[in-house]
């Protein structure tokens, strides 16, 4: 009986340990008092995750940072227009922009794609112009 108890304990023990490792924590502000939330940060295993905004308190994220495990910056998402999705998207490599997606038609499909160097050089420029999902123009600044 007494062995029985001690893997038990032992599981229980484990179990707990996963679950406060794994723990996620919102922490939010209401800027305007309307009892929402305008500003939250998820925290996961105690480190910042995401920043969420609600710019024109609508209830809907207008703006979010996303961060890796060493809470560095690897994705903006915007929603321009505040119909409630995203259609601007900027991605980071170890804190530096190298690619930005933009939903320009606002019907929920990206249609063009920035590549970049150095957080600032355009290098390449993707687009889908009629809106198919298929790439029509393509510039390559890496070439010239």
């Amino acid at each position: 009986m007494l062995l029985m108890r001690i893997p038990a304990v032992i599981l229980l023990f484990f179990l707990m340990s996963f679950l406060t490792v794994f723990s996620t924590e919102r922490v939010g502000s209401d800027e305007n008092g309307d009892g929402r939330d305008d500003t939250w940060t998820v925290f996961e295993d105690g480190k910042r995750k995401a920043i969420y905004y609600d710019s024109n308190f609508d209830g809907n994220v207008n703006y979010a940072h996303i961060f890796d495990k060493e809470e560095v910056m690897v994705e903006e998402r915007l929603d321009f227009n505040h119909d409630g999705n995203m259609d601007d998207f900027y991605f980071y490599a170890e804190g530096v922009l190298i690619r930005r997606e933009i939903d320009s038609n606002y019907d929920g499909k990206v249609d063009v794609w920035v590549h970049v160097e150095e957080g600032v050089y355009i290098r390449r420029y993707e687009q889908d112009l009629d809106f198919d999902g298929e790439i029509d123009k393509v510039k390559d600044f890496s070439e010239e």
